[in-house]
């Protein structure tokens, strides 16, 4: 169900004329710039499906999480930036149209009287608008978003055919456009500390080769690199036993990140020192490695927690453990594997069975003659 304008003023907007594919289905499509107080002022939320059946929504309901995430990026963040937003309102009365290079600029108002749908951008508003609620928030009224504008030309945003174009829009920004990979996600977040940790040790040498080629930066491993990217820090969080919000807490100084980089980087030494990492290069054979898959970074992640616990005891102890593992790494069709457990017989094939890493864990600390760590005795 949509609403009018939530305000009775007229509001005047600024309106580059744009082209797209949309507009083979009857509607007109604008790119513009709004302030806060604009946004907050003009347009609402569509009701969740707690007040509205289920029948008449036309995306997806606007929940807690979402709007605490942005609530804690505004507070976080030194620079924040929000992704435009896509309104959709039934009519616009177009006053002036201007050409600026080689563009067409309308000056339109959006009257009082008009229905209007934000169809992505629910959750921004929302913030936005409790935003401009707070106490001594007045300096952010003038902070723009940008938005594209959808004008059905229909006679209301509850026909048919405009219903139908709103959802298909939903559909298409949330569902038939993929997401970017969790690997190329948390690598470009430079606001995480976890993310500021694991760029750092990709920056690490190991027998004078840098060790951030053989990481899939975007998510998709070539012939030659080892993990991707998530798998990577996957390692490093069990190998540090922290997760992604408890990392902000406990590497909260300057002192506390040196440290932890220092603490991976001597982990990382001795594991890219023990690997074969030239087999990597033969495509054809990448499939039949242990060592290349996420079972056994997430497993050296354990064993590289197991020995530290241990050195925390034994001064005696230092990372060189690391270098008396002897295991068939390469080679997943090894009767060994089968004897653990590791893999099992598929018809003509071997198969790397789901959730092994703990138990591979514990096959690499009993060949070192580690004791385990706590978390493989869970």
């Amino acid at each position: 169900m949509t609403t009018q304008t939530t305000s009775n003023q007229d509001l005047l907007l600024a309106l580059f004329k744009s082209k797209e594919g949309i507009e083979s289905l009857g509607v007109t499509t604008y790119e513009g710039v709004m302030t806060f107080k604009e946004l907050a002022e003009h347009f609402t939320v569509e009701a969740n499906s707690d007040q509205l059946s289920e029948d008449q929504k036309k995306q997806r309901d606007v929940d807690a999480p979402r709007v605490n995430g942005l609530k804690k990026y505004w507070g976080t963040s030194p620079g924040t930036v929000f992704p435009n937003i896509t309104l959709f309102t039934n009519k616009i009365s177009v006053k002036e149209t201007h050409t600026i290079a080689g563009k067409t600029m309308n000056t339109a108002v959006l009257e009082p009287n008009c229905e209007t749908f934000i169809c992505d951008g629910q959750g921004r508003t929302t913030f936005i608008q409790w935003l401009l609620n707070q106490e001594g928030t007045d300096e952010f009224h003038n902070h723009t978003i940008s938005y594209k504008l959808i004008v059905t030309n229909t006679a209301s945003l509850d026909t048919e055919k405009a219903t139908k174009i709103i959802k298909q829009t939903f559909a298409d920004y949330h569902v038939n456009q993929k997401s970017p990979s969790a690997s190329i996600s948390k690598y470009f977040n430079s606001n995480s500390v976890l993310t500021r940790v694991v760029n750092e040790c990709l920056e690490l040498s190991v027998n004078d080769k840098k060790i951030k080629p053989y990481i899939a930066l975007q998510g998709k491993i070539k012939a030659g690199q080892l993990w991707t990217y998530q798998q990577f820090t996957t390692m490093l969080q069990k190998f540090l036993n922290i997760t992604q919000a408890s990392a902000e807490k406990e590497i909260n100084t300057e002192d506390k990140y040196q440290g932890t980089v220092k603490l991976c980087k001597a982990f990382l030494s001795r594991v890219f020192d023990i690997m074969p990492l030239h087999e990597l290069d033969d495509k054809s054979n990448h499939s039949n490695l242990i060592f290349s898959r996420a079972i056994f970074a997430n497993a050296l992640g354990y064993v590289g927690r197991s020995l530290f616990d241990e050195m925390l005891d034994n001064e005696k102890l230092s990372w060189d453990s690391i270098k008396q593992l002897n295991l068939p790494i390469s080679d997943k069709e090894d009767p060994h594997w089968q004897k653990c457990n590791v893999t099992m017989k598929d018809g003509d094939s071997v198969k790397i069975i789901k959730g092994t890493d703990k138990r591979l864990a514990y096959l690499i600390c009993r060949e070192l003659r580690i004791y385990p760590c706590e978390e493989l005795a869970a």
